[in-house]
C-alpha cells in the first residue's frame, strides 16, 4: 500500500520549480532516500517524488534558455546582426589600441672625435608593433646614422637594418625599420668622419605596442 508523501518532500516539490535551487532539492531528496531494506511501495513513492522534483527544474531551465536566447537575439538586432534561422551567428570585433610607450633616450654624447659610436642600449622590440627613432644633433659636423638589429640587447654581431641615413650638422631626422624588417632588439650605429668641435648628439626610441 502506497504511503503518503513525506511533508518535507512535498513542500520542496511545490517550491522547487519556482525558486529553490536544484542543489537544495537534490540534497533533500538524498537525505530522505529510503534504506535498502525499505518496502517496495516506499521506494516507488520516493522515485515518483524524485521525478516530480526533477521535471519542474528541467522546465525552469528550458524557460530560462528561451528567455536567454530571446535577449541574445535582441542584443544582436541592436548590433545590426541578423542571425540565420536555426543558428546563432555572432560577429566579434576586438579593438586593440596601439599605444606608444614613453620615449627612451638611448644616446646623449658630446662627440669630439672621428670614429664609430653606438647607442648605449638597444631598443626592446620583442612586443612592439612599430619602432621609431628620433635623432637630434647640434654637432657642427655631419654624421651617418645606421640602424642595427640583434637577437639580444647587444651590439656585437648586430646586422644592418635598412640603409644608412645622412644627418647634417645641426640637423635632426626620424628613422625606423620597415614594417616587415623585424628584429627583437634594435640599436643605432653612428659614424663620424670629421671630428666635431661643438654640439651634442641625442637619440631617442619610441616603441608602439
Amino acid at each position: 500500500m502506497a504511503q503518503e508523501p513525506r511533508p518535507g518532500i512535498a513542500a520542496g516539490l511545490v517550491i522547487g520549480g519556482l525558486g529553490a535551487t536544484a542543489v537544495a532539492i537534490l540534497a533533500t531528496l538524498a537525505a530522505t532516500r529510503p534504506v535498502e531494506a525499505a518496502p517496495t511501495d516506499e521506494k516507488l513513492d520516493y522515485l515518483i517524488e524524485v521525478l516530480l522534483a526533477v521535471v519542474p527544474l528541467l522546465a525552469e531551465v528550458s524557460e530560462r534558455q528561451v528567455t536567454l536566447i530571446e535577449l541574445f537575439e535582441q542584443w544582436l538586432a541592436v548590433q545590426g546582426i541578423v542571425p540565420v534561422p536555426g543558428t546563432v551567428a555572432v560577429e566579434v570585433a576586438v579593438s586593440t589600441p596601439w599605444v606608444a610607450k614613453t620615449p627612451e633616450q638611448i644616446f646623449h654624447q658630446a662627440i669630439r672625435s672621428a670614429g664609430t659610436f653606438y647607442s648605449d642600449k638597444m631598443a626592446d622590440w620583442t612586443r612592439g608593433k612599430r619602432l621609431h627613432f628620433k635623432v637630434e644633433s647640434s654637432l657642427n659636423q655631419a654624421c651617418v646614422i645606421q640602424l642595427i638589429g640583434n637577437k639580444s640587447d647587444n651590439k656585437d654581431l648586430a646586422v644592418n637594418i635598412g640603409g644608412p641615413q645622412a644627418l647634417a650638422a645641426n640637423g635632426n631626422i626620424s628613422i625606423g625599420p620597415a614594417w616587415d624588417d623585424w628584429h627583437p632588439f634594435v640599436g643605432v650605429r653612428i659614424t663620424v668622419a670629421v671630428a666635431p668641435t661643438a654640439g651634442i648628439l641625442s637619440i631617442w626610441d619610441v616603441v608602439q605596442e
